[in-house]
């Protein structure tokens, strides 16, 4: 994937009004599904020959593009809530003992688990981040890792900020440390791409 692709899904995953927003229950999409279907239709009136050639694309164009809307929107709706899972931040003990290996594609496939990610939330000392792309292994829609504090740590830990675009390695629940998790920039995407490419 490259630079610019990246930035364009950023973009619509930043335009899309209804990120934020819960799905809606099965129940009340059950209801108006049937409200829907049992609704009185009204025919049109008649189009004379001439103009019908002109007002069938248009119609087709609405019709296609609300199509398009439903197929995107109602997985959403329906997909029920997003499964979220836990990971415990590196305990720091190869950085401390000055263990750490090169960063490299070789160590990136030791791990269980790859994934970009995008940080929804800290509240407390609890990071929701919500999973924008899998590279290795089952991961959960998002994901929950405990905040370090950047001041007290020793730096093998990752500290999260709201907002901001992630490259995560695990294994074991536990994050990978050593800078084979970071934030997302060109140089560890660059190792994440070489390591997961095809």
């Amino acid at each position: 994937m490259h630079d610019d692709d990246r930035l364009l899904r950023e973009q619509l995953r930043g335009a899309d009004p209804a990120h934020n927003l819960a799905p809606l229950s099965p129940t009340w999409l059950d209801h108006r599904m049937e409200q829907i279907m049992t609704e009185q239709t009204t025919t049109a009136p008649a189009v004379p020959a001439r103009s019908a050639r002109r007002t069938w694309v248009p119609i087709v164009g609405v019709a296609a593009a609300l199509a398009i809307a439903a197929a995107v929107a109602l997985p959403l709706a329906l997909g029920g809530t997003p499964t979220v899972e836990q990971l415990a931040q590196p305990t720091g003990g190869d950085l401390a003992s000055g263990s750490c290996m090169v960063v490299s594609a070789e160590g990136l496939l030791m791990n269980e688990q790859a994934f970009a990610a995008r940080v929804l939330t800290v509240e407390g000392d609890v990071v929701t981040l919500e999973v924008t792309e899998r590279f290795a292994g089952e991961v959960a829609d998002r994901v929950e890792v405990p905040q370090v504090d950047a001041a007290d740590g020793d730096f093998s830990g990752v500290p999260f900020e709201v907002g901001e675009s992630y490259l995560v390695a695990a294994t074991d629940g536990q994050i990978a440390g050593c800078g084979l998790s970071g934030t997302d920039s060109a140089d560890l995407r660059a190792v994440y791409d070489a390591a997961f490419a095809g």
